[in-house]
């Protein structure tokens, strides 16, 4: 078995099927049902308070696992949804693709594709095979019930312009995060007397994500787009600072290029 981080709640019965306790959703999907599969899921996923980026991640890792069931695997299976220890869990189940022994398939991790997305978007992930089938879980945190909203916060000093990031880096806040590190590189925000780019020492830029509660792919990729429009400003520098170990792993995997982080208690 693959594992990122353990999955909570209690174990599964033989074979991948149903818990104690009744799934919020348990339906079954084969090719010709995954639009129908995927609207249950974005209804059944806000309904439970995941927030609305985070449900557009959700749906898609849990499309990717259905869709290898339907190309890779016996080409049908059942999706089972739950909230168990604060997070939703999601166990696509193919009991038709056995193995002989209990182990981990062989299915790939190609950029881009399937096991990839779910490990790049889930909080936890697994995947398990043996003679009562396939099962691969993703689970998503649900937020606290008061989230704080998002922030930004802009200070200078020795040699830097840190912009400190509060609250929940998702879609709503991306535009905001991007139009601030835009503003920063064009010159309407820097600080007076500051150097103009290409002279004198590199101009460090840094985002501080020690106050971000939560994220989804969107956030990501406003962080993303950040160090492009960065990496495209001569004599500038973006540095990350106060991301977690586990936010770090999945910036790496996604990024096309190098991050630069750092602990804010250096």
């Amino acid at each position: 078995m693959t594992r990122d981080r353990p999955t909570g709640g209690p174990p599964p019965a033989s074979g991948g099927g149903p818990r104690a306790e009744a799934p919020a959703v348990e339906q079954p999907f084969d090719g010709q049902s995954l639009y129908v599969l995927r609207a249950t899921l974005e209804a059944h996923a806000i309904q439970a308070g995941l927030p609305e980026g985070r449900t557009a991640d959700l749906v898609l890792a849990v499309h990717e696992l259905a869709t290898n069931v339907v190309l890779h695997g016996s080409g049908a299976g059942t999706v089972r949804m739950w909230i168990a220890d604060g997070s939703l869990e999601c166990h696509v189940a193919d009991p038709a693709a056995t193995s002989p022994r209990a182990g981990v398939p062989g299915w790939p991790y190609e950029h881009g594709h399937g096991l990839w997305v779910v490990r790049a978007l889930g909080d936890a992930h697994t995947v398990s095979s043996g003679p009562e089938g396939t099962v691969a879980t993703v689970a998503f945190a649900l937020p606290r019930p008061q989230r704080p909203p998002f922030r930004m916060a802009r200070d200078d000093g020795a040699g830097r312009t840190t912009l400190r990031l509060y609250g929940s880096l998702d879609r709503r806040a991306a535009l905001d995060l991007v139009n601030a590190v835009h503003a920063e590189l064009s010159g309407r925000a820097r600080p007076a007397g500051h150097a103009e780019f290409g002279g004198g020492p590199p101009r460090r830029l840094v985002l501080d994500l020690t106050g971000m509660t939560s994220w989804d792919s969107d956030g990501i990729a406003a962080l993303l787009t950040a160090q492009e429009h960065v990496k495209a400003a001569p004599g500038t520098v973006l540095i990350l600072s106060g991301a977690s170990g586990e936010f770090r792993r999945r910036l790496d995997l996604l990024s096309l290029t190098s991050l630069t982080y750092e602990d804010p208690a250096d």
